[in-house]
């Protein structure tokens, strides 16, 4: 290669986000948490009304309008309008998730998560202890068992 070349493969280089990521990470609960999708939504809008994307951007967009397709109007309608008890069970979820989290990886819960789940009903408490309880087990299985997802996986 020559130094004259180096403007040429930048040019074309793309260093935003992988549809991969953009659907698996970045914007993978949006099907499950109605903030992500509104997130994931006013992200297209605004890409949308732009008028002078770059080709960053552009590829982008082009990846949130494929994700976009795989994605039902009246479930994103009802999702952004949930019952009670759905909301209910969609707290109790990410409290636990974030609970097996910090349990995993301090030891221990931190004091925002537990004085939030000391707020919970006794019923509810029991439902986020169980279902922290559950994520750990089963990830803790995963390590114990020596099980890997994948031979693709990095390190694996």
């Amino acid at each position: 290669m020559k130094p004259e070349q180096i403007k040429e493969i930048l040019s074309s280089a793309f260093t935003g986000p992988s549809k991969w990521e953009l659907d698996n990470v970045i914007w993978a609960d949006r099907t499950t948490d109605s903030l992500v999708l509104i997130q994931f939504l006013q992200r297209i809008d605004h890409l949308t009304s732009e008028s002078d994307l770059n080709a960053q951007s552009k590829q982008e967009l082009g990846f949130l309008l494929e994700l976009l397709e795989d994605l039902d109007e009246d479930d994103c309608a009802h999702m952004l309008a949930p019952t009670e008890e759905e909301a209910k069970d969609s707290f109790i979820e990410k409290l636990a998730r974030a609970s097996a989290i910090e349990i995993l990886t301090n030891g221990r819960l931190g004091f925002e998560t537990m004085n939030t789940a000391c707020k919970l009903s006794p019923n509810d408490f029991i439902l986020c202890a169980k279902r922290t309880q559950d994520l750990i087990t089963a990830i803790q299985g995963l390590v114990v068992k020596g099980e890997t997802l994948s031979t693709d996986v990095a390190g694996a």
